[in-house]
């Protein structure tokens, strides 16, 4: 079943949408609903909290010997 969304936009935005889709609201509605499909049809993120393993990143800050570089990058993040 199909079913409508309405969406407002600033009008820069939706002239730039319009000029973009050769001035066919039309075509400006099927492209945004494509876009809309497309980007939902993905599957979703991993979620923020989940499960991070310490040991993993013990192990991932030690493969470099302190002091050095690539150590310095890795734990402090720069």
């Amino acid at each position: 079943m199909m079913k409508n969304l309405t969406v407002s936009l600033d009008e820069s935005v939706y002239q730039r949408l319009l000029d973009l889709c050769g001035g066919d609201e039309k075509k400006l509605q099927e492209a945004a609903a494509a876009t809309l499909e497309h980007n939902f049809s993905k599957p979703a993120l991993p979620e923020d909290n989940a499960e991070v393993d310490p040991k993993a990143l013990e192990e991932y800050l030690n493969k470099s010997p302190s002091g050095g570089r690539s150590y310095g990058i890795k734990g402090q993040g720069w």
